[in-house]
């Protein structure tokens, strides 16, 4: 175990994981949101911001999400210059 701030509220702790005690369960619940607005209501090419809107996950902690593996190869257009990200690997739930 090693020293870390977490990803979410700033606290330091001891562990091997981004997210403190306290904040695991709302990322969990966050995660849960975020999948299911992907399995319901994705759309290529669907912007941070409208994700965001649409399950009310910061941008902060969705740009945090979107760098999971289990993420990786959704199409995301990027909010401030319209660029497009687009992963390599197959999305799964």
């Amino acid at each position: 175990m090693e020293l870390k701030k977490c990803a979410r509220c700033g606290k330091f702790f001891a562990s091997d994981v981004d997210v403190c005690h306290e904040c695991e369960k709302k990322d969990l619940a966050d995660l849960s949101k975020l999948k299911g607005f992907f399995a319901d209501n994705y759309v290529v090419g669907v912007s941070k911001n409208e994700i965001s809107s649409n399950t009310g996950i910061s941008t902060r902690n969705l740009n945090r999400y979107l760098g999971y593996e289990e993420f990786s190869g959704i199409y995301i257009k990027d909010n401030n210059n319209d660029n497009e990200e687009l992963a390599n690997s197959k999305f799964s739930l």
